[in-house]
């Protein structure tokens, strides 16, 4: 678990299937170009069920760690950070973020972020963490920057997005020491 000034970060657990889902529900037609494969595995309850299910796996077997970001003041899920496509040979992980479009604005998603990479670096001793964003997607980009992530470069036809067609990636790239040298100059 991990704690910030407004937020609360935490792995799923089994009793979250209906915040998830309420989540995705809410900004599903927002969602559909960049998180098809999440919108895709969570229909309804039983499907959040079995997708929760599955990240309580993923955690346990090292594979992926999904931490669902939860509101202090009214203990709404807002959204998730996730560490994918994890490489314990490097080792390296994928950051993806989701945020509810009513939480936008507000700084939370860089206060869940910075946690989470914190967490991340220290915890799972992670050497680099990448992620990806569309360049229509400016907030995530944005965002990526925002953290210390440096642009790396563009990805041509790199991810197939929720309306079937390929799209480009920018790539974004935070080695542990980076994110080490931010700490200390923003401390």
């Amino acid at each position: 678990m991990i704690e910030t000034e407004r937020l609360l970060l935490r792995p799923w657990q089994a009793h979250d299937r209906h915040s998830l889902l309420a989540l995705l529900d809410t900004d599903r037609s927002r969602l559909t170009l960049d998180f098809p494969k999440t919108l895709a595995a969570v229909q309804d309850a039983a499907t959040a069920a079995n997708f929760i299910e599955e990240k309580i796996r993923e955690w346990h077997t090292r594979a992926g760690y999904q931490l669902g970001v939860w509101q202090k003041a009214n203990n709404q899920c807002i959204g998730f950070v996730s560490f994918k496509n994890i490489d314990w040979s490097v080792p390296k992980a994928e950051l993806a973020y989701l945020l509810a479009a009513t939480a936008e604005g507000q700084g939370l998603m860089l206060e869940a972020a910075r946690a989470s990479l914190a967490w991340a670096f220290e915890r799972l001793d992670l050497e680099r963490v990448y992620c990806n964003a569309r360049p229509g997607n400016l907030r995530s980009g944005m965002l990526a920057e925002r953290l210390g992530f440096r642009r790396e470069g563009l990805m041509r036809h790199a991810f197939r997005g929720g309306d079937g067609a390929l799209h480009d990636t920018i790539l974004y790239g935070l080695l542990q020491s980076d994110d080490r040298a931010l700490a200390a100059e923003t401390a």
